[in-house]
């Protein structure tokens, strides 16, 4: 009778959680169309165009080829514009939180895996680029799919792996740092070698993986000459060395997002952090007499002792090596690392395989973007599905050290639920009003674009053949629908393509870009920074810091 009550309440949970999501999901996306996207989206849009056929003339073959794919698929049949590809990052985004709610519940009752799932999509790095047609949230939810079915094919079925490494390959098709997927899925794979009924369907879930590789690296082939191109800028560095200083996300700290977790989590999550140590203190102090921290007899036998200590030796190397090495040498040592916790916890008893699985999730891709000097709040979003695993294992420990039972009932589990779902609701609506207001200035730069380029086609009807350059080239292509040339940016006498973080032109900038533009001579020049003058360029039409110059005859 509770196994049947369970399993209702499981879609019960699970329909009121799809209707919740999509409902935030929609009103992001009326935001983003509001507020217009961000520089981003307008590479993968054109890209989207290129595989529709429908090609603008510019495309950037760099970027992850997957959710373009997904977004071409609606130009085929109709126009090209900005909503389709906020539409799938929707709900590529409601996809995720199905999976990450189905894979709690493998651990934790409906509710509570309801709660955490409402606590992922509702954390602030998650509202705030929720179907904004970027492709980190896609590219977590196709994770959290790939390693749900990575844990289902050791613990349900084999087959599971038919279609787990397959997943794990769409998701690195949509980021390529989700390569790192491979980490928590063979060290799971390893940890629990024992229960896989048919170990030969993970070697066929690897190859049905491969293949979906096959067409785009055809395609790259064809396109740029080498289909490997793309990916050596992520598997060639050892951490973004080469980026310049310059660029607004370069910062070398190795514990940037480990200091700017609480606010990343935000005020619901640290309520959760807060009240597990309370319970933790409680559970102390309950069981007092019975607590033994560590059974040193039992540590001392069955190898745990060398272990213990090839454990710490692995960890000292891999802390005075971390970001000066190779990130693959500090993903190898953290394997080895979480390995060895899983031995010796094992002959201890201790059933941990799948704390240890989202606590490698986790590791693996905070090392990663920890060594990378490339930092961006964005980044932390694919952290955040296994800190939302342990946040949920708190407060499930919480409930049941406080627990208070009434005829039957965990009136606990009800009022903490009740109360972080009322917490959440709440942060969730003050979030989008700041949301809007902080994103008003890159609605306003982007009216500015579109405006430009809407005189442009009034004031040279043969605008597309003649060559123009912009600052930011994405952008202006998308809204000319042609080729615009790339035209760097200039600071403290560095070149650098986009994303300076000094918007102050000095007097030898301003020299570089003039040489710039008599190098390059094209026929009209959008400069995004206000108004300067050029050597045989004039400024013929401002809106705002979007300054139109036309090459002088």
């Amino acid at each position: 009778m509770i196994k049947s009550e369970n399993k209702h309440n499981s879609w019960v949970f699970l329909i009121i959680l799809v209707l919740i999501v999509g409902l935030i999901i929609y009103y992001r996306l009326k935001m983003h169309l509001y507020l217009w996207p961000a520089y981003d989206t307008y590479d993968l849009l054109a890209n989207a165009a290129l595989f529709a056929g429908k090609g603008i003339g510019y495309s950037d073959l760099l970027r992850p080829p997957l959710l373009p794919f997904l977004t071409s698929i609606y130009f085929m049949f109709d126009g090209l514009s900005i909503t389709p590809i906020l539409v799938v990052d929707g709900f590529l985004c409601i996809f995720g939180s199905i999976g990450l709610y189905l894979f709690l519940k493998e651990r934790f009752n409906p509710l509570i895996s309801f709660v955490g799932s409402l606590l992922y999509i509702t954390s602030p790095l998650i509202l705030v680029n929720a179907a904004a047609g970027y492709n980190d949230i896609p590219s977590v939810s196709l994770g959290i799919w790939a390693l749900y079915l990575t844990y289902l094919g050791v613990k349900r079925n084999s087959k599971f792996f038919y279609l787990a490494f397959p997943m794990a390959m769409l998701a690195f098709l949509t980021k390529y740092n989700m390569a790192l997927l491979i980490f928590p899925m063979l060290l799971y794979i390893f940890m629990s070698w024992k229960e896989i009924k048919k170990p030969k369907t993970i070697l066929s879930g690897m190859f049905l993986g491969a293949l979906l590789l096959v067409p785009v690296l055809l395609f790259l082939n064809m396109k740029l000459g080498n289909p490997l191109y793309p990916f050596m800028s992520f598997f060639g560095t050892s951490g973004g060395s080469s980026a310049s200083s310059l660029h607004f996300a370069y910062n070398p700290d190795l514990l940037y997002y480990l200091k700017r977790m609480p606010v990343y989590l935000g005020n619901t999550a640290l309520l959760i952090v807060f009240s597990t140590l309370f319970g933790l203190l409680v559970y102390i102090y309950q069981k007092m007499d019975k607590i033994r921290l560590f059974n040193w007899k039992q540590i001392k036998k069955d190898g745990n002792k060398t272990s213990l200590i090839v454990f710490l030796a692995i960890l000292t190397v891999l802390l005075f090596t971390f970001g000066k090495v190779h990130y693959i040498v500090s993903e190898i040592f953290l394997f080895a690392l979480i390995y060895l916790i899983f031995k010796i916890s094992s002959r201890l008893g201790w059933d941990c395989k799948m704390d240890l699985l989202f606590l490698s999730w986790f590791a693996t891709f905070f090392v990663f973007h920890s060594a990378y000097v490339t930092k961006d709040h964005r980044y932390f979003i694919f952290m955040i599905a296994p800190v939302t695993y342990f946040l949920v294992r708190g407060l499930s420990f919480t409930i049941e050290t406080l627990r208070f039972d009434f005829k039957n009932k965990n009136i606990s589990l009800y009022a903490f639920s009740a109360f972080l779902l009322i917490l959440m609701t709440l942060f969730t609506f003050s979030q989008f009003e700041i949301i809007e207001k902080a994103n008003m200035g890159n609605k306003l730069f982007n009216d500015e674009v579109y405006d430009a380029c809407n005189w442009l086609k009034k004031y040279d009807p043969n605008y597309r053949s003649k060559v123009v350059y912009a600052d930011y080239w994405a952008m202006f292509s998308w809204h000319l629908k042609m080729d615009v040339g790339k035209m760097p940016l200039f600071r403290n006498n560095q070149r650098i393509l986009l994303g300076a973080e000094d918007k102050n032109i000095t007097e030898e900038d301003k020299k570089a870009y003039d040489r710039e533009l008599n190098r390059t001579n094209p026929d009209y020049y959008f400069f995004t920074w206000g108004k300067i003058n050029f050597t045989n360029y004039k400024p013929i039409k401002i809106f705002g810091e979007v300054t139109v110059y036309e090459r002088i005859e």
